[in-house]
């Protein structure tokens, strides 16, 4: 990680440049206008830029016996090459900032090659602009990433291995916002508009773009121990060449203050909703808490009244110097943008370091760089397998269950997740609209993912991953999958920059739908930073 100064023009416009070659044309216009207004900005602005970059790149060799995750009698066996570039990019100016974090794994197959050869990029980038000090503000972020479309379907553990099941969705947003406070200090505000475009990439059937607009309101006074809250949400979401769904609710919410660490509130509003070819209105009401009874843990809940009828959320946030516990329960409405805008339920292993690391490494653009290294060193997957993303033209009525612990010790780490995760189209009365659709739509996913990395020697870790997860259909449907993957890794670095590792894994799929199968695969491989 390097960590300077900016030199003046050239070498603000230099950095953005590298950056745009590593995205598809379509998504270059939109960033590229953000790096144009920052660029624009007075030169003094740029004095005060810091621009912290990280690059580096890893190369696996891969052989296994069921390269295409067929049944024994078709399964075909290959040497896999993987290469993978990756970039991170962080800036900090009076009046612009950005993280993007870029990689482009590219795959080559010695036998299958003609058929199977690919590149597989994922991305992350935000950036902000503030056009108006402490007032006016365009944001925008750009979210590249691999997933997969049957939820029913094999959800292989590395790139290496093909499959039809594997889809990019890409998702871009713009959104101009305001935010400040009243003369008096006593009210904050908050005005912002979404504009987001999503679409699926590689499906094997065909899929629609997807387009919303989003307009939020919040304004607050919390400075008494009797506050308030108000807030508004309008959503217009139009699927290409079908509907347009349309949602309006409104909420006032007052606030009472036990005492410094317990906030009760109650909430009343009203809402409308159209999607087609129903429409509803209704009230809306419900009651929540803040607790905050360390500096170390939070727990949040609120229950309301729905169309649906009953929506809740639930947080339990809670962080030692070893430890790290996150619980969340829901029971709302959701879309696939919405989605697709966010990383799936499961582990995500960089934020539960991020935890971990809170206490030790207190600025954001360090502590990243130490849990960037540490997944690097000890061979470490950036996310554990969690339910899918659906595709669905439909509102979808989610309820959620997750629960995840990270462990750190000096020789022994552990992170643990479970998710629960029930899915079903729903319309605007409320009335669910599973006899009609497919099980793509409605279904439960269950799992649970253990990743388990032990210190062998100073300087010698393995890792140990095993994963177990379960779809099943919603009635009146019938179908089920059972997955479960292992995956042994010992990694030992070869210098400060270069980490060498090597392992083995086996995965099966038990399902009614696509064919049974069964993998082992063995590889090695090295990473290493630039710095």
């Amino acid at each position: 990680m390097k960590s300077r100064r900016s030199s003046g023009e050239s070498n603000r416009r230099r950095t953005p440049q590298r950056l745009l070659v590593f995205l598809s044309p379509s998504t270059r216009p939109i960033l590229g206008a953000l790096f144009a207004a920052a660029v624009a900005v007075p030169s003094a602005t740029a004095e005060a830029q810091t621009w912290r970059i990280q690059s580096g790149v890893s190369a696996q060799e891969t052989v296994t016996n069921n390269v295409n995750l067929q049944p024994n009698d078709a399964r075909q066996s290959d040497w896999v090459t993987e290469v993978t570039p990756s970039l991170r990019i962080s800036e900090k100016g009076a009046r612009t900032s950005l993280s993007a974090f870029l990689s482009v794994p590219v795959v080559l197959y010695a036998r299958t090659g003609s058929e199977n050869n690919n590149a597989y990029p994922s991305a992350d980038v935000l950036g902000d602009i503030k056009l108006i000090d402490d007032w006016l503000h365009v944001e925008g972020q750009i979210t590249v990433q691999q997933q997969f479309f049957n939820p029913f379907g094999g959800q292989p553990l590395g790139l290496d291995n093909a499959t039809q099941n594997r889809v990019r969705s890409d998702t871009y947003r713009i959104s101009p916002y305001v935010k400040g406070v009243t003369p008096g200090g006593t009210i904050k505000y908050e005005l912002r508009n979404n504009n987001v475009w999503s679409e699926v990439v590689g499906a094997p059937v065909s899929t629609s773009d997807f387009y919303y607009t989003q307009f939020t309101g919040h304004a607050s006074n919390t400075q008494s121990t009797i506050g308030w809250q108000a807030d508004f949400e309008t959503t217009d979401l139009t699927v290409k060449d079908a509907s347009t769904f349309r949602s309006r609710i409104a909420r006032f919410i007052p606030l009472y203050d036990v005492d410094p660490q317990l906030r009760l509130k109650a909430e009343i509003g009203y809402e409308e909703n159209n999607f087609p070819p129903q429409g509803s209105h209704d009230a809306v009401y419900g009651a929540g808490f803040e607790w905050r009874p360390t500096l170390r843990t939070t727990v949040t809940g609120l229950w309301e009244h729905r169309f649906f009828g009953g929506a809740y959320q639930f947080s339990f946030d809670h962080r030692t110097a070893l430890t790290v516990w996150k619980v969340s329960l829901s029971r709302n409405i959701t879309t696939t943008p919405q989605q697709l805008a966010n990383l799936p339920a499961g582990g995500d292993v960089s934020a539960l370091l991020n935890g971990l690391f809170l206490a030790t490494i207190p600025d954001p653009i360090e502590r990243q760089q130490a849990i960037d290294q540490f997944i690097r060193d000890r061979g470490l997957p950036s996310m554990l397998s969690g339910g899918l993303n659906l595709y669905s033209q439909q509102i979808l009525l989610q309820e959620s269950q997750t629960g995840s612990v990270g462990l750190l010790g000096t020789r022994n780490s552990v992170i643990l997740t479970i998710f629960n995760i029930r899915s079903e189209p729903i319309g605007a009365s409320g009335d669910l609209l599973t006899p009609l659709l497919s099980i793509n739509e409605a279904n439960r996913q269950t799992g649970v993912s253990l990743l388990w990395s032990y210190k062998l020697t100073p300087s010698v870790v393995f890792d140990a991953t095993l994963e177990r997860f379960r779809t099943v259909a919603i009635a009146p449907q019938e179908a089920k999958s059972n997955q479960t993957a292992l995956r042994l890794v010992v990694s030992t670095p070869l210098s400060a920059k270069t980490t060498l590792f090597a392992g083995a894994r086996y995965q099966t799929l038990n399902s009614d739908i696509p064919s049974d199968y069964n993998e082992a695969a063995a590889f090695v491989g090295v990473n290493y930073t630039f710095r």
